[in-house]
């Protein structure tokens, strides 16, 4: 089951986030059964070429490939699609015309604007299939992470194409003048908030989730897209625990 089929049945979605450009570890990570990984581009060193090549090495995995783009650029979303991503999550996203530009971006016309090159996109299966279902198939997925988009948060989640949304709790302490205190009541409360005016507007939501208790938590406030880890975290683990 594709994750846009699990978001859209109303199950949960999980996953984990790569930044590490070495294509045996995304070829062990991407056989586990995964929902979703995210090739994080925005805080990591990786390239596009980079990007091209972990994706090959997931080709054969279950899970969805999306990529964190360094910004909501349209050209940049355009090159990580047309290297054969399933969709992008997008940082920083504060208004609905933002989510616009982005969706615009992911899209083909009539529906958008992407510029016609599907690289890789269109080569590893039937050319003419991914064309008829490119719009159709791409996630868009904003991250929500700063006190103006919750001011905003009602235009953002109106806007048609947008697949769901990630709350960024380590940004959103920071612009809310409470940084590195996920804890604080504010910032408990303003995640909440987000939360909420997610399942009024029936957009899925999720975050990352550092325990499984917080998974369970998640779970109970319904969230859809839940974040376990990432390579890097796993590696410090590992090395803690040796």
């Amino acid at each position: 089951m594709t994750m846009s089929s699990r978001l859209d049945a109303g199950r949960t979605a999980f996953g984990i986030t790569v930044s590490i450009a070495d294509p045996f570890l995304a070829e062990i990570i991407s056989s586990q059964p995964l929902d979703f990984v995210v090739i994080d581009a925005e805080h990591s060193p990786l390239a596009l070429q980079e990007i091209q090549t972990l994706l090959i090495a997931m080709r054969t995995s279950q899970a969805t490939q999306l990529v964190r783009v360094v910004h909501n650029d349209s050209v940049v979303i355009g090159q990580v699609l047309d290297l054969g991503a399933h969709g992008v999550v997008v940082p920083q996203v504060e208004t609905g015309e933002d989510v616009r530009q982005a969706v615009s971006a992911a899209m083909y016309p009539p529906r958008g604007r992407r510029g016609f090159g599907p690289r890789r996109a269109a080569r590893i299966g039937d050319r003419k299939s991914y064309l008829a279902g490119a719009n159709d198939s791409v996630l868009v997925v904003a991250m929500i992470e700063s006190a103006l988009a919750v001011d905003n948060l009602e235009a953002i989640l109106a806007v048609d194409g947008l697949s769901g949304v990630i709350i960024g709790s380590q940004d959103l302490a920071a612009s809310l003048g409470h940084l590195n205190d996920v804890e604080h009541p504010l910032v408990v409360e303003t995640v909440h908030t987000i939360m909420q005016r997610c399942r009024d507007a029936a957009v899925p939501f999720g975050m990352y989730a550092a325990s499984s208790a917080d998974i369970a938590d998640l779970m109970t406030r319904r969230a859809q897209i839940i974040t376990l880890g990432s390579d890097l975290l796993f590696f410090e683990q590992g090395m803690r625990r040796a």
